[in-house]
């Protein structure tokens, strides 16, 4: 009886591994992602840190063409400084500088 339950459980534990493989690349898909509860913003997050480790450039959202005006460019700026919550494209996508500057403040 010791023997049969031996050999049944070394062809569990064999068979155990091969039923359960998830790769890195599953793991970090965008419908993996989703169909585990991630926000598309932590999707967005993990996509532009797997291309910045590769070395792919990142696809930006296309910039209106009245975004690109000088009055409406600077009063987005200047929204963007009073409230910093607003998302001006540059998460993750900056030269880290380890001098001070006027730009930290």
């Amino acid at each position: 009886m010791k023997k049969v339950l031996f050999i049944l459980s070394l062809i569990g534990f064999i068979a155990l591994p091969a039923a359960a493989e998830l790769t890195v690349d599953d793991t970090a898909s965008d419908a993996y992602l989703r169909n585990h509860g991630y926000s598309q913003s932590t999707i967005n997050v993990v996509n532009k840190a797997k291309a910045q480790v590769n070395g792919e450039p990142m696809t930006e959202p296309v910039e209106k063409e009245y975004y690109n005006q000088p009055f409406v460019k600077w009063f987005r700026k200047f929204v963007m400084y009073v409230d910093p919550a607003l998302d001006d494209h540059s998460f993750m996508n900056h030269e880290i500088h380890t001098a001070p500057s006027y730009e930290d403040l």
